[in-house]
């Protein structure tokens, strides 16, 4: 089994991604690529684990984005 930590690498490294996105291509592409990380992990999630988790993925990605505003 995976460590916590080599899921908070692979974490870092989505993220570092995400950064030269947008260095590269500005706020609009690095949103966009947000988005389809999302999408794709939703299906991951929603194919591996079912709904229920599905829905507990999706309910904490609206908190958190609900926090930042």
């Amino acid at each position: 089994m995976t460590a916590d930590s080599d899921y908070h690498i692979i974490a870092e490294h989505a993220l570092a991604m995400l950064k030269v996105v947008y260095l590269r291509e500005g706020p609009d592409a690095a949103v966009w690529s947000a988005k389809h990380m999302v999408e794709a992990a939703v299906a991951v999630i929603a194919h591996e684990l079912g709904p229920a988790q599905t829905r507990q993925f999706l309910h904490v990605v609206g908190i958190t984005q609900g926090q930042e505003h």
